[in-house]
């Protein structure tokens, strides 16, 4: 992310892609021990102070350390005690993370990170209490609380699912936070959180709502669109409601743009500022100068 006033979306999505990236080598092949601890029995082999490490052009983009690893003789099992590491996606991007214990089952390729803390250019940070993660599936989750926070973002909610196959990233409840924009600070709430990587798309669903200065609005569903960068729009479905600088417009689906400072109601809405209201099938309004355009001549206009 190049802009800090990016929103909490998109934060939640590198943090949760550069985890899955890194816990793909939490477990692989090993760089030699600095100590190796004799054999516990026959079963387990045990080494301290082990580091694991990937290049790329000669450059080391990730490394993990742990302080204990065991590597089991009679099933195909490694575990760590005391994880810490860094990874590098790309230049001018650092994840550092920690973890209390690591588990693997190498045949099936499946395993978990305990006490999960995680810090994203040392600007954001994601804790939960444990990830399992599935590299056949592509899946990292958790039922866990999750928090994810930053000096302009906090983020929290309850169970999470990375998908790398389909490139998506859900909150599965719960879900409540704020963000700090260019425009100001939005507080937003929904039961569900989910994110497309491909298309830069953001979905609050179930009782969403964002909430600002300058902009409440309150429906079924709200989809968030970015450039990458910063909010393009919001697109608000089922049960609208929406109030830009004291003027209330009530629809099935209203789309606010942001750049333009423009909302457009549709699918029979209706508006209302102070004692005046009227209806019809499409309104568009630009809150700052209340700019009012109501579409077809099925409009009723009431003086109160």
């Amino acid at each position: 992310m190049k802009s800090r006033t990016t929103i909490v979306y998109m934060a939640a999505g590198f943090m949760a892609l550069s985890l899955i990236a890194a816990a793909y080598f939490f477990l692989g092949k090993p760089e030699k021990p600095t100590h190796a601890l004799p054999a516990e029995g026959k079963t387990v082999i045990v080494f301290k102070d082990v580091k694991y490490s990937g290049e790329k052009k000669g450059l080391v983009d990730w490394e993990i350390r742990a302080k204990i690893a065991r590597k089991y003789i009679d099933k195909p099992a490694i575990e760590m005690e005391i994880l810490e590491g860094e990874y590098k996606p790309k230049a001018g991007t650092i994840v550092l993370f920690k973890g209390s214990k690591g588990f693997m089952d190498t045949e099936n390729e499946k395993g978990s990170v305990e006490d999960v803390d995680i810090i994203y250019n040392r600007e954001y940070t994601l804790t939960t209490n444990y990830l399992d993660f599935d590299f056949k599936k592509g899946l990292t989750t958790t039922s866990a609380p999750v928090k994810i926070q930053g000096s302009k973002l906090m983020l929290t909610g309850v169970g999470l699912t990375a998908d790398t196959k389909k490139e998506t990233i859900r909150i599965e409840k719960d879900v409540s936070g704020f963000v700090v924009t260019q425009k100001g600070k939005y507080n937003f709430a929904a039961n569900s959180f989910l994110y497309y990587l491909k298309d830069n798309l953001y979905v609050l669903d179930g009782k969403a709502m964002m909430k600002g200065e300058d902009l409440d609005v309150s429906c079924s569903r709200l989809s968030v669109f970015s450039d990458g960068e910063d909010i393009q729009k919001i697109d608000a479905r089922g049960k609208v409601r929406l109030v830009s600088k004291g003027h209330v417009a009530k629809s099935e689906q209203a789309v606010y743009h942001f750049k333009q400072d423009k909302a457009v109601p549709t699918a029979s809405p209706g508006t209302a500022r102070g004692k005046t209201t009227a209806t019809g099938e499409a309104i568009a309004h630009k809150s700052s100068n209340w700019k009012l355009a109501v579409g077809k001549p099925t409009v009723r206009m009431e003086q109160r």
